[in-house]
């Protein structure tokens, strides 16, 4: 995958709710904060947050088709940590517009400016001719390991689901002590706290005990681990024209490391 990163500093001063634009100018790429605002309010397991909004312009623009704003570092002058995910976030689809959102904690009462450092990556698939792979008749022996040399050197395993496999994974994959203790890891790994840790337990619990549900008339399941499915930035669904046919739903569910993505076409699918 090849990416491009833009690293920047901001320093932002407390204006009320919604501070003003500033700029940010990197060969090529120009950062501007459009909007922030300071969200407060608490119900039960729900937090108010500092919401960024960056739109981005510049030539280096051209060509990518996402983009995703990793911050480093977010602190208020009065010290407070404000890093609320240290996930590596997604890359954002630019097809329809170059805005990247940001969320953090709330800075402390008494802060007057924060300042955020960080990198804008930007995804340009062009620049490596191996960063798309394309596969024929990848829906035609379900419940095994698609077999393509793209994926094969990439070493990336994504398994076509049947119906009957995907209630099955659904329903069946319950939370035991060896995977709640897996999520405990990872959680901490990625610096969530014990309670935020214990709400998603609670969360994915909860999700189990709705079942697998039914899947739409020609809903396209795949199978991977969570770590694959976060080294692809998008899959499509090519129609008869060989062009990538519209997705009306997209979600991704996961157990621990396990995880199945839906695509749900807005048409039929095509033969093969």
């Amino acid at each position: 995958m090849q990416k491009i990163g833009y690293p920047f500093v901001l320093c932002l001063a407390l204006s009320g709710l919604v501070w003003g634009n500033t700029t940010l100018a990197q060969s090529g790429v120009k950062v501007e904060m459009e909007e922030v605002v300071d969200d407060r309010f608490s119900d039960g397991p729900l937090r108010g947050s500092l919401q960024l909004r960056m739109a981005l312009s510049g030539k280096d623009l051209e060509r990518a088709e996402a983009a995703r704003v990793i911050v480093r570092e977010a602190r208020d002058d009065r010290g407070t940590d404000l890093l609320a995910d240290r996930e590596i976030p997604d890359f954002e689809s630019t097809e329809y517009g170059e805005k990247l959102n940001v969320r953090l904690h709330n800075p402390a009462r008494q802060a007057t400016s924060f300042q955020l450092n960080g990198a804008i990556e930007l995804f340009v698939p062009s620049r490596d001719p191996n960063s798309r792979v394309r596969v024929e008749k990848a829906l035609a022996r379900l419940d095994t390991p698609i077999n393509a040399k793209g994926l094969r050197a990439a070493k990336i395993s994504v398994t076509p689901l049947s119906r009957e496999k995907y209630k099955e994974r659904t329903t069946g994959e319950k939370l035991d002590e060896a995977k709640i203790a897996e999520i405990r890891e990872r959680g901490k790994a990625e610096g969530a706290s014990d309670e935020e840790i214990t709400e998603a337990i609670e969360f994915i619990k909860a999700l189990q005990e709705l079942g697998g549900g039914e899947l739409s008339e020609g809903a396209v399941v795949l199978a991977a681990s969570t770590d694959t499915f976060d080294r692809i930035q998008r899959i499509d669904i090519l129609g008869a024209d060989g062009k990538p046919m519209s997705i009306s739903s997209r979600s991704t569910s996961s157990w621990g490391n396990d995880a199945v993505m839906t695509l749900e076409p807005s048409e039929p699918l095509p033969k093969n």
